[in-house]
């Protein structure tokens, strides 16, 4: 192979076998689909599938997100991973293995499968991703899920999967027992099991089915090995210990009791060393944690119980086991157990040297107490603690201890402690008396000890508290000693011993504390039993505000508590030390200056380096500020200590700022401020201080805020007020004030100058430089607004200057600190507290009335400095205050007022505040010009008295300023404009709602067009807070003051305004919002005035409706009977043409057409959403005094015929509506004096008829009679011409009360009238045609009005009228005029409205009897007929009833009319007629059908007319469906006899049309009738074959042959004979083109039906099948095939070698057609000639076929004829077979010969060979062995080919045949030896022998049973087969590479000699020394895959082959030093590290 060739074999993309033919390639794998299924399936759809499932698995595992890119985007649709470079392709493999792994859990559910079709589409994960396919689905073997992925999987054999072919080939689960099994034997697949769960583990993926598939698995796997190996072990071992062992996760139970399961298993199987059994105890006590006590233990004694005791446990292991929950009880209930004692005793010895702690001494008393430990334990545990007992270098708290064990030891083993005691002595006689002392003194402490122990200890503790000092030391003393190195748990009265030590902490004695603090180890333990006691003693001693402790005593307390308590205590008993011991004596004061240096000192010796606690970040640094260096103790001055206090509170400050825990710490620090301690108190007040002025932005507000609220300050009082002008000066320095903290920090003026400072703080917070802050609010106190804050705080701070009248130099300096603060917002800042009102507030008031000074004074500053400020933005709040109840408040105002108005006579440069006087709001003000404004602050000044002595008099003022007049000029007229918007701007932008009210009020009654504009913004937000509040609560956004006044500003300049649509749909809302139902009265009260005064009248018309629609939708909800918006309407509804237009838009649309249309076309709302508010209106206008007008008379009628006409009459609130518009017809019309000359259409009195007649209320019936009175003088005439109506319809309205009165008067009146009409009409016409003419007028009286009649009462009413006439002579007349006025719509309809069309008819027609039926159906046919004539023949004088133009008719012709109604005329009859069942009684009436039938027939074959007028094809096929339709629904018996009546009447179609339905409703006949129409049959084949032997095409043909196949498929006995004189005439139409498929369908069924019948016909019937398969027509070949296979079912015995040929031959050159496939229907036809036909026929004549395709070799045809031919001898008995064995052996002899150039069709003749085979047995296989042996080898030796297709013949039979073909390999080992030889000598190079060859020996080595290949056999062919690594990469052989290795697999797994085996290892090894680096690389390659699959055979070799390892390591080519990395990992990964061999 070329250079070119080779690497483009190697660039070669996997899908290649994807690429080729689809005919020809495999079919899709799948994991859901079939392959046919899939197919149908591309991968768009698949893809759809995969990300919808991926959405659903997601929302329960978001982790699966993360692969949504990688594996489902678009991308990933795209990508062909064959093409990826090698790192993409990597990473691609990793996604996938991770993305599975994920799925474990979800495997059973649908959404993964799914998503599994969708990898296994687009990756082909089951051939690249095997092993992660199979570590997800291993788990579920025994499921159906493995069954399917197992089929599709990419699985060689030889492999670790091998094993798993068979259950692919069979798409079977796999049971446990064969998985088992398998890793018995493999050791790859048992490391590949065992490590799936730790693996899942690692990435916390595990679940329950691994779970319990790894417990399960591997105990079978432990139980049913023999024995486990070191290797096995190696790696099963860290397995079962991976559960185990996850440090920081939360550890499965599931999973940690399956490995205890498992380990004890596997202790049971091997013995372990003591090693190995200390990690796997250790790793078992490391988790047992997360398992039940009593698991554990049990699980702990079966792993230790087959082993060796181990000596002891290791310390981590102890612990471990210590830590679980009652582990003392556990391991007394596990000592039950066999084996115990190995647990116990390491536990023992273990806690043996751990005496000292207190778990450990409990335990081995439980263990000494229970009864059931063994006496070895005790023996273990007594020889230990003697020992311990003898070491003079032990503690003697543990000597004491392991005494007192020893104790209990003697009382319960008493001879145990005397054996031990022996044993030591006689092992050690130096120890033997100080046993013996031991043993005596043991017993005499118990005697003591049980006699004096209470006393002693109770005495002690009265001496405690002894009045002697010397006796309470010696007490203290003695209670210590008696503690001294016990835990708290073996004192048993610890309770008084700590209450005795506690008391004495009071104790003021110096040598009581001494002695109490003397042995600090020994009460520490005891005081920390109970710290809360301890500190609250010791805080009471110390630190509690009436103690005052010496500092020897403090420094005893101090020194214990920081040197030892401390370093024991819990993170929050520290807490409490420092708050409750330390933080008390931090403050230096005079009192206590030695005392805090006492304190500080041990903060600095013990407790400054202390870390890890939230305490100790107070005390961070603070130590050196405490004691500064260079400064002495007695040289601390007060300023010293001043500045430390200073000091160390600021650098707490600076800790509590820069600590995570801020909001705790400055919780407890707030909470300081209440403590009773002032030393506290102060210390608090400072950190607060210097936090205040530390922190900066929100958090500095919020700190403030909460500190201010939490010193409750109401004012500022306590301190000498002589000393203000001092501090004064120097208040902003701390250090002023802190001396008298030095001095006296005891004292109230100390803790009030200290809030003074905070309150200063506070004052000097700057405002926030990034908001514009709105200082007129009125902030919530839980406002989160940071502006809010400040605003608050700022207010806070104000307040309290202002209370603070006792120290009025201290408050004015408070307010000057403020005030710089504010800078020029103060003035803002004032004018925001003026404006706040709060009645229930006198500390509110009285700074308002100081604000107001202060503004004042503000302002005269201003008049000072002559800036030109503009201050028109501060008048709105004075105009607020000016209506203040306090008249102070008004002078303070005025004053303001007064100084703005003399700043504004100045040239004013700019206005305070511009736009940010209310913050950053959105709303824009208006402003006056400098000379409007001077006018405006003039006139205020000049009404100054006013104001001050009426707070009402501004709003006066301001209506006489501002009210504009006719005679203002423009300039007055422009300045009141301007001044009014100036105030509504200022309404618009205020927060206040108290504000806003107070200047509402100003305007609310000034006339100005700009009001509602202006303040369009606010009722837009008010409304808007309006509407998502409950009615009721309505007032919860806004006040009702401020509501009302907003709603009172829609006056009538509003209305010019409102043109404007957005401030419309403004309006529109509040109207919606407070005409609700359920809203109070006064802002419903205040809309409601303004709109009907003012701002109504003004609207344009479409406004008007608006807003009458929108009053009358709001009053149809309200269904109180006080509503606001009802009233309002009746109010303002006074046009006539608002009246008109709301009757219209609000009128029902009509249900049916009316007299006259209506005036609009409606088309916004439906009448069920109009009835409520119609209902309003009607009432509104019924109920009030209407203006006389016509046009408002007619519309009221109008509406009236809607609402008649769309509601029903029972509808009560309709009724209502009824008769409120009567009554406003009747107030309109008595208002009409003068009587107009109306035409008859004015008033339209046939609406009041309408509404009689249907109307079932008797008051409306008798309203709308008197309403027609009344309207008698209006419109005379129209009264005169609906008088009959009216009379006729009071029978109709009477009739619709549905009672039997009203009923009875109906029949009554038809009952007197309609007889005297009917005689009067029988003696004018005698025949039938002239009655119904000369009644036709009269008729059409009542059916023209049947629409009239309600539709549930029509078919009663005609009913009667018909028995009344007379139904014989007057219903089919009746019956005709029905259907002419639905003849149009009839003809059109479908079949279901059509029926809905004709029920009335129908009705009518079907109430008489019977026979009547009959006769009115045959008299409407007549008439059809005589219509049809009339079509037909225009000219004929024949009388035609229905003659005429109809309602609906005029834009038709004649001519069109006539046939319509002929159509529709027999279309009823085909509807209404129902035959009956033919019985007995029925039987004259069955034979009067037969007219029916003849009229219809008569029909069916009227001739029509040449042109379109003359056609009647329509009525044609009317008669004949109805004919049909008639027929269809007749009993079996009367339809076939009508269908030979309809056969016998000679018209082709009518014959067509009968044969068409007997072959439709024949099969539907049951098996008991159809016996007995077998006459009836023969006779209608008697006139099928007449009709066949006069017809040859046309459509009475096919319905001829139609019915055939129907008399065939339903054959009865009796009939064969007439069907069989049938069969010529199908077989000469099946020749002919337009017949042919019907025929042939009849011939399929005969042939199946007529059995032998049929032969003569045989031949001729298979020829023609065949001749009609060979054409183009593919719509026939089904019933040809199927003629075929019913020859073949029925008579296949006289199939013979003729007509074998012509099949097999047809299936050949169907095989070879390029345009058409072998179809499925053809190959069951030809596996049924393989089955049906005799044997001694098919297999002689398949035989004699071969020469012609020998000579043509024709390799399609061949393929077809194998397959024929193995099908033959498939099913061939094998008499036949070895009688032909001969011919048939030489045949495939030749065939091969010509087939070896063509694998394809070579794969064919090798299978029907196998066929061939399975019939022989052993002597008659083996000739023809050898004589294909001599074929292929003794032969040509240059002819290949022959060789090739001989093993691809024998590889077959071993596939097939397996291990019994193996034997044969005799022959061919010679042969093979040498052709592989002649490869490595490079004589030969054909690849596709040399494949054929190394196969074979693949195949047949690993199909062996031991039998064949002996070592002997296999010494022969290993050397030569080594040697083909350097032939395959020598000859380029790419594809040989995999089957070479497989070769090598099998060898090695047959060969059991290990010198053999040495030898392969070497020679391959030796193949690593080649000078190609390519056959280095494939050696190292067939090296790896034979380690890893048979590592454990090669262990041996390990040396060996390192050696080799380590020489291609050093190689120069990179890609063999990775070649043997890769084979270096797979020797370690069997044999451990090999780094040292």
């Amino acid at each position: 192979m070329s250079s070119l060739a080779a690497q483009l074999a190697q660039n070669a993309s996997l899908n290649t076998a994807l690429l080729v033919d689809r005919s020809r390639r495999k079919p899709v794998s799948s994991y859901l689909f079939t392959g046919r299924e899939a197919d149908q399936h591309d991968l768009q759809a698949i893809h759809a599938l995969g990300v919808n499932s991926l959405l659903h698995l997601a929302s329960v595992n978001p982790a699966l997100e993360k692969y949504e890119h990688a594996l489902f985007s678009d991308q990933a649709k795209a990508t062909d991973r064959t093409l990826l470079p090698a790192d993409a392709s990597d990473e691609l493999d990793k996604s996938i293995e991770e993305f599975l792994l994920l799925l474990g859990p979800y495997l059973m559910e649908a959404p993964t499968g799914k998503i599994l079709e969708w990898l296994v589409r687009r990756f082909r994960i089951n051939e690249f991703n095997v092993e992660a396919i199979l570590a997800l689905f291993l788990p579920y073997h025994e499921s159906p899920h493995f069954a399917k992925m197992v089929t599709i999987l990419h699985l060689k054999p030889n492999t670790t999967w091998g094993f798993l072919i068979p259950y692919k080939s069979a798409a079977q689960n796999l049971p446990r027992v064969s998985l088992v099994t398998e890793m018995l034997r493999n050791p790859d697949l048992t490391r590949f099991v065992a490590f799936l769960l730790p693996a899942a583990i690692k990435k916390g993926l595990s679940h329950r089915t691994l779970l319990a598939f790894n417990a399960a698995t591997l105990h079978d796997f432990i139980k049913r090995s023999k024995a486990l190996d070191e290797g096995t072990l190696a790696h099963l071992l860290p397995a079962l210990l991976e559960p185990l062992q996850q440090k920081g996760r939360t550890a499965s139970k599931d999973s940690i009791l399956g490995s205890y399961i498992l380990l004890a298993s596997l202790s049971q199987k091997c013995e372990l060393s003591p090693a190995a059994l200390k990690v796997i105890v250790g790793a078992m006590a490391g988790c047992a944690s997360s398992v039940r006590g009593d698991q554990f233990v049990s699980s702990l004694v079966a792993v230790c119980e087959p082993q060796k005791e181990l000596e002891r446990f290791t310390d981590g292991t102890l612990k471990s086991i210590l830590r679980i929950p009652n582990i003392d009880d556990e391991l007394v209930s596990g000592s039950t157990w066999s084996g115990s004692e190995k647990i116990l005793s390491p536990i023992v010895k273990g806690l043996t040297y751990k005496l000292s702690e207190e778990s450990s001494v409990d335990i081995l008393k439980t263990v000494i107490a229970a009864s059931t430990t063994s006496l070895s334990v005790i023996e273990t545990m007594t020889t230990l603690l003697i020992q311990l007992v003898l070491k003079p270098e032990v503690e003697k708290e543990i000597v004491l201890v392991a005494r007192h064990l020893l104790s209990l030891i003697q009382q319960r083993y008493p001879l145990v402690l005397q054996r031990v005691a022996e044993a030591l002595g006689e092992d050690d006689e130096s120890v033997n008396d100080a046993v013996a002392q031991l043993t005596i003194s043991l017993s005499m402490t118990k005697q003591v000890l049980g006699q004096n122990s209470n006393d002693k200890d109770i005495d002690m503790v009265l001496a405690s508290a002894s009045a002697d000092a010397t006796v309470r030391v010696s007490a203290v003393k003695d209670l210590i000693k008696s503690i001294s190195g016990k835990g708290n748990s073996e004192i048993e009265d610890i309770a008084s011993i700590r209450g005795a030590l506690i008391a004495r902490l009071q104790d003021t004695n110096v040598q009581v504390l001494e002695a109490l603090y003397e042995n600090p180890v020994d009460i520490t333990p005891a005081l920390s039993s109970d710290p809360a006691a301890y500190l609250s003693s010791l805080s009471l001693a110390v630190a509690s505000s009436t103690a005052k402790p010496k500092r020897s005593v403090l420094r005893l307390h101090l020194a214990y508590l920081a040197s030892h308590f401390w370093i024991t205590a819990a993170p929050s008993t520290r807490e409490d030390i420092f708050h409750q011991i330390i933080f008390p004596f931090l403050l230096f004061s005079k009192p206590r200056q030695k005392t805090a240096e006492l304190v500080w000192e041990i903060i600095s010796s013990h407790l400054s380096q202390s870390t890890g606690s939230s305490i100790t970040e107070w005390l961070v640094g603070c130590a050196a500020y405490a004691k500064p260096e260079g400064v002495s103790e007695a040289t601390k001055s007060v300023d010293l200590m001043n500045q430390i206090n200073f000091n160390v509170s600021g650098k707490i400050a600076d800790n509590i700022l820069s600590s995570n825990d801020f909001s705790a710490h400055f919780d407890t620090l707030i909470a300081k401020f209440r403590d009773p301690n002032p030393h506290i108190t102060s210390m608090a007040y400072l950190i607060a201080l210097a936090l205040v002025k530390k922190l900066s932005g929100e958090h500095q507000i919020v700190a403030a805020r909460r500190i201010m609220i939490e010193m409750h300050l109401e004012e500022l009082s306590g301190v000498d007020d002589l000393l203000q002008g001092d501090v004064a000066s120097e208040f902003f320095n701390d250090l002023s004030f802190g001396k008298s903290i030095i001095t006296k920090p005891s004292s109230k003026p100390t803790l009030h100058w200290i809030q003074i400072a905070i309150v200063v703080a506070i004052s000097q917070i700057p405002r926030p430089g990034d908001l514009t802050l709105n200082w007129l609010i009125e902030p919530a106190v839980d406002s989160v607004d940071r502006g809010d804050r400040y605003v608050h705080l700022m207010r806070f701070v104000y307040k309290l200057a202002n209370v603070s009248t006792t120290l009025p130099v201290l408050a004015s300096t408070l307010l000057q600190s403020l005030f710089i603060n504010l800078k020029d917002d103060a003035l803002a800042f004032l004018a925001g507290i003026w404006a706040t009102r709060n009645a229930n507030d006198d500390n509110l008031q009285e700074s308002r009335r100081i604000a107001l000074l202060h503004a004042a004074a503000f302002l005269e500053a201003d008049i000072l400095e002559d800036d030109g400020m503009d201050f028109q933005t501060i008048l709105p709040a004075l105009l607020v205050a000016l209506q203040d109840p306090d008249s102070e408040i008004r002078q303070g105002a005025l004053e303001c007022i007064s100084r703005i108005r003399i700043l504004s006579d100045c040239t004013l440069k700019s206005v305070y505040r511009f736009d940010a006087i209310y913050g950053s709001s959105d709303r824009t003000l208006q402003y006056l010009n400098q000379e409007n404004l001077k006018r405006y602050l003039h006139a205020l000044v000049e009404h100054r008295d006013h104001f001050i002595n009426d707070a009402s008099y501004v709003k006066v003022f301001h209506e006489q300023h501002l009210l504009r007049t006719k005679t203002d000029k423009k300039r007055d007229a422009d300045y009141k404009h301007r001044v009014v918007c100036y105030i509504l701007s200022h309404i618009n932008a205020f927060c206040l709602e108290t504000a806003q009210s107070a200047l509402l009020k100003l305007v609310v009654t000034i006339q100005d067009k700009a009001k509602i504009q202006i303040l369009l913004p606010t009722i837009h937000a008010l409304s808007e807070k309006a509407s998502l509040a409950e009615p009721a609560n309505i007032f919860a956004s806004a006040s009702e003051e401020l509501t009302t006044l907003m709603l009172s500003c829609f006056d009538a300049t509003a209305a010019s305004h409102l043109k404007d649509a957005d401030s419309w749909n403004v309006f529109i809302k509040v109207v919606r919002t407070y005409f609700r139902a359920g809203t109070p009265s006064s802002p419903q009260g205040a809309l409601a005035r303004v709109v009907e005064d003012g701002l109504f009248p003004p609207l344009d018309q479409q406004r008007k409706i608006a807003v009458c629609e929108e009053l009358l939708e709001i009053g149809s909800g309200d269904s109180s009977g006080q509503s606001s918006a009802r009233n309002l309407l009746s109010k303002i509804l006074v046009d006539i043409p608002l009246m008109v237009y709301l009757l219209g838009s609000l009128a029902p649309a009509a249900a049916s057409a009316s007299p006259r249309a209506s005036k609009r076309v409606k088309t916004n709302e439906t009448s069920d959403d109009t009835l409520p508010r119609l209902s309003l209106l009607a009432e509104i206008l019924g109920t009030k005094s209407l203006p006389g007008s016509l046009d408002l008379i007619a519309q009221l009628l109008d509406t009236l015929n809607k609402v008649v006409q769309a509601f029903p009459p029972a509808q009560a609130d309709v009724s209502y509506i009824e008769q409120l518009l009567m009554s406003a017809v009747e107030s309109a019309a008595s208002k009409i004096t003068e009587v107009p000359n109306l035409s008859p259409s004015v008033i339209r009195l046939d609406i009041l008829v309408e509404l009689i007649r249907v109307s079932g209320n008797p008051r409306t019936f008798h309203q709308a009679l008197l309403l027609m009175a009344n309207l008698a003088r209006l419109a005379p005439e129209s009264v005169l011409y609906n008088v009959m109506p009216v009379f006729t319809f009071m029978g109709s309205n009477v009739f619709h009360r549905d009672d039997a009165y009203s009923f009875k008067v109906v029949q009554q009146t038809i009952d007197g009238i309609v007889p005297v009409m009917v005689s009067s009409l029988k003696q004018t016409y005698s025949q039938p045609i002239d009655l119904y003419l000369g009644s036709k007028e009269f008729l059409h009286v009542f059916t023209d009005a049947a629409n009239h009649i309600p539709r549930h009462r029509r078919n009663k009413f005609f009913a009667h009228l018909v028995d009344v006439l007379g139904a014989k002579d007057f219903l089919p007349p009746i019956t005709m005029l029905l259907l002419e006025k639905t003849a149009n719509r009839i003809v059109r309809q479908p079949l279901e409205e059509m029926q809905n069309t004709l029920s009335l008819p129908i009705s009518v027609f079907q109430h008489s009897e019977y026979a009547l039926q009959i006769h009115t159906a045959n008299e409407i046919l007549i008439e059809s007929q005589r219509l049809a004539t009339r079509v037909v023949d225009p000219n004929s004088i024949q009388p035609v009833f229905l003659e005429g133009t109809a309602d609906g008719d005029h834009s038709n012709s004649s001519s069109t009319n006539l046939k319509r109604r002929a159509h529709a005329l027999i279309l009823f009859v085909g509807y209404a007629l129902k035959p009956r069942n033919s019985t007995a009684a029925s039987l004259q009436e069955d034979m009067s059908l037969s007219t029916v039938i003849a009229n219809l027939i008569s029909l069916a074959t009227f001739p029509g007319g040449q042109s379109n007028e003359t056609k009647i094809d329509e009525v044609v096929d009317a008669a004949r469906s109805s004919m049909n339709r008639l027929l269809s629904s007749m009993s079996v018996i009367n339809f076939i006899q009508s269908v030979k009546a309809m056969l016998e009447s000679g018209d082709d179609k009518v014959q067509a049309g009968a044969l068409e339905l007997l072959g439709k409703r024949l099969p539907d006949v049951s098996a008991q009738l159809r016996v007995q129409i077998t006459d009836t049959v023969n006779t209608i084949i008697a006139s099928i074959k007449n009709l066949l032997t006069t017809h040859k095409e046309g459509p009475v043909v096919t319905s001829a042959f139609q019915a055939l196949n129907a008399i065939a498929l339903t054959i009865c006995p009796g009939e064969e004979s007439s069907m069989t004189e049938l069969v010529p005439f199908a077989l000469s139409a099946s020749k002919e083109r337009p017949p042919v498929a019907a025929a042939l369908a009849a011939l399929s069924s005969m042939s199946t039906k007529l059995g032998p019948r049929i032969i003569p016909f045989f031949r001729q019937i298979i020829s023609q099948s065949i001749t009609v398969l060979r054409s183009e027509d593919s719509v026939l070949f089904s019933n040809a095939f199927a003629i075929l296979q019913g020859l073949l079912n029925t008579i296949p015995t006289f199939w013979g070698s003729s007509e074998v040929t012509q099949i097999v031959f047809l299936y050949m050159d169907q095989s070879t057609s390029t345009s058409t496939s072998i179809s499925p229907v053809m190959a069951s036809v030809m596996k049924s000639v393989a089955k049906k036909t005799p044997t001694k026929v098919l297999l002689p004549t398949l035989l004699d076929m071969w020469p012609s395709l020998q000579t043509s070799r024709h390799m399609t045809r061949i393929t077809a004829y194998f397959e024929v031919l193995a099908k033959a001898l498939q099913y061939a008995d094998r008499p036949t077979v070895l009688e032909h064995l001969r011919s048939s052996f030489q045949i495939f002899l030749e065939a091969l010969d010509i087939v070896k150039v063509d694998e394809q069709v070579e794969s064919r003749v090798l299978s029907a060979f196998r066929e061939l085979v399975v019939k022989l047995n052993e002597a008659a296989f083996r000739p023809l062995f050898r004589r294909l042996y001599d074929w292929a080898f003794a032969g040509d030796a240059a002819d290949t080919a022959r060789k090739v297709t001989f093993g691809h013949l024998y590889i077959g039979l071993l596939d097939f045949f397996k291990g019994l073909m193996v034997p044969y390999m005799s022959f061919l080992l010679q042969p093979y030896t040498d052709i592989l030889k002649s490869f490595t000598t490079s004589e030969t190079d054909d690849f596709a022998l040399w494949s054929s060859v190394v196969q074979t020996l693949s195949r047949s080595l690993n199909l062996d049973d031991g039998a064949f290949w002996r070592d002997d056999k296999l010494r022969q062919i290993s050397t030569v087969l080594t040697g083909q690594i350097e032939v395959s990469i020598r000859l380029n052989f790419v594809d040989g590479k995999s089957q070479l290795q497989d070769c090598f697999s099998g060898l090695l797994e047959t060969v059991t000699d290990d010198t053999l085996l040495k030898t392969i290892n070497l020679n391959i090894l030796m193949q690593t020394r080649s000078e190609d680096s390519r056959v280095r690389l494939f050696a190292l390659s067939c090296s790896e895959a034979l380690w890893r699959s048979h590592g454990g055979k090669l262990l041996g070799f390990v040396a060996e082959t390192a050696t080799f390892i380590a020489e291609c390591s050093e190689d120069e080519n990179d890609v063999v030093v990775k070649g043997s990395f890769k084979l270096k990992d797979a020797v370690e990964s069997v044999a451990g590290p090999i780094d040292g061999l």
